[in-house]
């Protein structure tokens, strides 16, 4: 059995943790409300799922004790307070972790990654908060290969993964000289398999894609249904987070598209949005979190989490609306008023400003979690 997670180094990484949130509380360019890693800089957020009575969230984590990229955990009630846990993915025998997707079943959670120099990798877990991880067959389950393989039509990289009759299906993301003159665009590339061990490549996914751009890729896809339609969200290295909208052809094994659409405009540096985590939410929508990079710069930590949308459809336009309890992380309000507002003056409100910091007692804080999987153990931070 190779283990994904390493709990002799366990609660070195959550005091470690702890102190380093502890550090930042009074930095007044942190957000309270975004979710970010207790240290330094975080890659693309990956596999957020709902797995017995809990939300976990998973993203590319760079521990101090060994700077490659991990899987960073942490677990929320409501989607806005998260509290930290051990790492769930440690590197061995690829060379960093990467991006990947998650699978809940009646008894375990199914993670697809991709392992660097390697290939995708999978990782079962059965226990309630997810800190156990077993890597099936010890190697990657779809190769990279070498260079002296034959050319393959595909690519391995960023998966995502889900079950159809009894059969899983997994995407693996790249691009596909789909354009005049050999020109690339996004593509997903389509894989099943009966035992999540041997992995059979059918075709590229996607179908009727009018919409991404030459030069966009498809990285980090997340493939749900969401109301009566599917839904494929990804990132553009070159275009940002976006999605593909369609109709899932399931005898083809296909998406055929219908609409398509940003999550950002503009450029995805400054603060555009990076690559989404999706899970439905059990009744018919898809909730989503980002990473989002960075508008200015900062001292010790580097991106965070978006705040979690919630996302339905109406024909072929998605709808977006907030996703948790926000609510509950509004504090101290104040309100101004009747007022009349006369035209080319300044009106100055009182009690009302920007920049305005007050350190935060644990007690009074909205946004830390009170729930502690591991005792007593004080490191329970969460902005």
């Amino acid at each position: 059995m190779v283990m994904a997670g390493e709990t002799e180094h366990t609660d070195d990484l959550i005091h470690s943790a702890g102190e380093l949130r502890e550090r930042f509380r009074n930095d007044p360019d942190r957000p309270a409300y975004h979710f970010m890693p207790p240290w330094g800089w975080m890659n693309d957020i990956n596999g957020a799922i709902f797995w017995q009575g809990r939300y976990h969230l998973f993203y590319q984590a760079y521990p101090p004790e060994d700077p490659r990229q991990h899987w960073g955990h942490a677990v929320s009630d409501d989607l806005v307070r998260w509290t930290d846990l051990p790492l769930a993915m440690y590197p061995d025998p690829e060379e960093a972790c990467f991006s990947g997707s998650t699978l809940v079943e009646e008894d375990r959670v199914i993670a697809i990654y991709h392992g660097t120099k390697a290939g995708n990798m999978v990782a079962v877990s059965s226990d309630p908060l997810l800190l156990n991880w077993e890597k099936l067959t010890g190697k990657a389950v779809i190769p990279i290969g070498t260079q002296d393989d034959p050319p393959r039509p595909y690519s391995v990289f960023d998966p995502c993964i889900w079950k159809k009759d009894g059969v899983y299906h997994a995407l693996s993301a790249g691009t596909i000289p789909d354009r005049p003159g050999g020109n690339r665009v996004a593509a997903d590339f389509l894989f099943r398999s009966k035992d999540l061990e041997t992995w059979e490549y059918l075709h590229p996914f996607t179908e009727d894609d009018r919409f991404t751009l030459v030069g966009d890729d498809g990285a980090c896809p997340y493939f749900w249904p969401i109301g009566d339609r599917h839904i494929l969200l990804f990132f553009s290295h070159m275009s940002g987070g976006q999605y593909l909208l369609g109709d899932y052809d399931k005898e083809r094994d296909k998406l055929v598209v219908t609409s398509g659409g940003l999550f950002n405009f503009g450029s995805i540096t400054p603060s555009g949005v990076h690559a989404p985590t999706a899970t439905p939410d059990g009744h018919g929508a898809v909730v989503v979190i980002f990473n989002m990079n960075p508008g200015m710069p900062t001292e010790g930590w580097d991106q965070i989490m978006t705040l979690p949308r919630r996302l339905t459809v109406d024909g072929d336009d998605v709808r977006i609306e907030p996703a948790g309890d926000l609510e509950s992380l509004r504090t101290a309000p104040v309100e101004a008023g009747p007022l009349t507002l006369p035209a080319n003056e300044e009106v100055v409100l009182d009690d009302v400003a920007g920049d305005y910091q007050t350190p935060c007692q644990r007690s009074q804080c909205p946004f830390l979690s009170t729930f502690d999987p591991l005792g007593d153990r004080d490191f329970a931070f969460s902005g």
